[in-house]
């Protein structure tokens, strides 16, 4: 839950500095808190339209929320865990095996690596296709 927060509070600063928004004004602490929620959530609900609010700065930080939410934050805080101490304690391996739902601790860090692994090369092509098709459409 902490870390979810986290990742909002910091979204919500991030889409309030005035880099992310293309015009004069910044966004106001409700629809940048919303907008980084949703996005952090993955529910894809939004209060102001994204390709005109938004600055290329603020898109990308819109892009991480999802990345990180669609990843899930244990994951994500299971891998770097492991890249920082190149092993996991029983506990970090108990909450990842409770956020991936596996059922051997033995599992989890194979799991957390493939799901970190596929989902970037699965996103890719598939942006791939879908660029090719809307693009040559």
């Amino acid at each position: 839950m902490v870390g979810f927060a986290a990742a909002i509070a910091v979204g919500t600063a991030l889409l309030m500095l005035p880099l992310a928004t293309p015009g004069p004004d910044h966004a106001g602490l409700p629809e940048a808190s919303f907008t980084a929620t949703s996005a952090v959530c993955v529910t894809g609900l939004v209060v102001v339209d994204t390709p005109t609010h938004w600055s290329g700065f603020g898109q990308v930080v819109i892009l991480v929320l999802i990345q990180l939410g669609g990843l899930g934050i244990m994951a994500f805080a299971s891998v770097l865990g492991v890249l920082v101490s190149r092993r996991m304690g029983l506990r970090a391996r108990l909450t990842a095996a409770a956020e991936t739902k596996t059922l051997g601790l033995g599992d989890v860090r194979a799991v957390v690596t493939k799901v970190v692994k596929g989902s970037p090369v699965s996103e890719a092509i598939i942006a791939l296709l879908l660029t090719l098709r809307l693009g040559l459409g």
